[in-house]
């Protein structure tokens, strides 16, 4: 019963996803072993839905290490847990708390050992930046606990590439890009100098899947560049190797504009559409949004529960008014045109 309430779960956010993004293109899933213990590595933009954007576009069934604290509610804590995801702690959650860790990466170790999968984020932080931050030293001991566990099949290490074009405005697109997977099995990687060269390998990695504008002073400058070319940010490829043939000359004289969200006709049809959801959405939901790097999040979750919810109660009023097929076709058809809207790109920020 349990694991159909998973599947039902897994699926109704998966659906969801592809709802809410105009495009999710996924990349390298050849990459992924399937049959040995894999550590994900990630870069980490958006809170949670890079977990979720990577938990239902992945050939395993990773279990994910998040931070601490979004762990306080207890009812979201039941939710984590039920998603397989364990809590990490960092010296902000308090320095007595730290000590907590080492039992969750003998349990990290543990799950390697029986080839299961793991994700977590080494910058240790997210940011809605498009670079790749410093990474932490976390990961390290994760996978030297598991060397020490005697695993039977080599461990890998595949990093992976989340990439947004502009996660904080509706509508979005989105890429994931897994690359090649790394041996770490060797004892070499800790030698004195091995947890640097394992970092610097995982971040080079991150830099070439993910868009990486490196100089933090001119970022603002060089990503304003960068839109104005209407540069593809779901191909990180192409998008580095325009940042990295940018000159002085390119960037004198550009003024960096702020980003409008716009009221065009396809945004004024979405609000006629959906008024009651987006009304309680700006004047109950958006206050109490904690940074801007969980916009994107809490938009997903209360487009997901609200409008499932909302749907089910009008089929329910409908079909006392009228029949249940006619209630059932005006609910797809409200459906299908914010489908419509959300995938022809009418809404998308220019």
């Amino acid at each position: 019963m349990k694991q159909l309430g998973y599947q039902l779960l897994f699926y109704w956010i998966k659906i969801g996803l592809h709802c809410y993004y105009r495009r999710i293109r996924v990349k390298g899933v050849e990459n992924i072993p399937t049959d040995a213990p894999v550590l994900f590595l990630s870069n980490h933009q958006n809170a949670l839905l890079d977990i979720l954007l990577i938990a239902t576009h992945n050939t395993r069934k990773p279990w994910y290490l998040t931070r601490a604290d979004v762990f306080k509610n207890k009812h979201l804590k039941k939710f984590f847990t039920y998603l397989q995801m364990m809590p990490v702690y960092r010296i902000r959650d308090g320095k007595s708390q730290l000590a907590k860790n080492k039992a969750v990466f003998a349990f990290c170790g543990e799950l390697l050992k029986q080839d299961q999968s793991i994700l977590l984020f080494p910058e240790a932080n997210h940011n809605l930046k498009k670079r790749v931050r410093p990474l932490s030293k976390g990961f390290t001991r994760i996978v030297d606990e598991a060397l020490h566990n005697h695993l039977v099949k080599p461990l890998y290490i595949v990093p992976v590439g989340q990439n947004y074009v502009m996660p904080t405005y509706f509508v979005d697109s989105c890429a994931i890009e897994y690359g090649a997977p790394i041996n770490v099995t060797h004892h070499s990687f800790f030698t004195e100098n091995g947890i640097t060269d394992l970092k610097e390998k995982v971040s080079t990695a991150l830099k070439t899947l993910t868009t990486h504008i490196a100089d933090e002073n001119k970022y603002s400058v060089v990503l304003d560049y960068l839109r104005k070319r209407k540069v593809d940010f779901l191909n990180p490829s192409e998008v580095n190797k325009m940042v990295a043939d940018i000159g002085v000359d390119d960037l004198n004289g550009l003024n960096i504009e702020a980003a409008k969200s716009g009221f065009g006709m396809g945004r004024l049809l979405l609000w006629l559409f959906n008024f009651p959801l987006l009304l309680s959405w700006r004047k109950f939901i958006v206050p109490k949004i904690p940074e801007p790097e969980f916009v994107d999040t809490f938009r997903f979750m209360y487009a997901l529960l609200f409008s499932t919810l909302l749907y089910l109660l009008m089929f329910s009023l409908f079909t006392v008014i009228w029949d249940g097929l006619t209630a059932l076709i005006f609910i797809l058809t409200h459906f299908g045109l914010n489908l419509f809207l959300v995938k022809s790109g009418c809404i998308e920020k220019k």
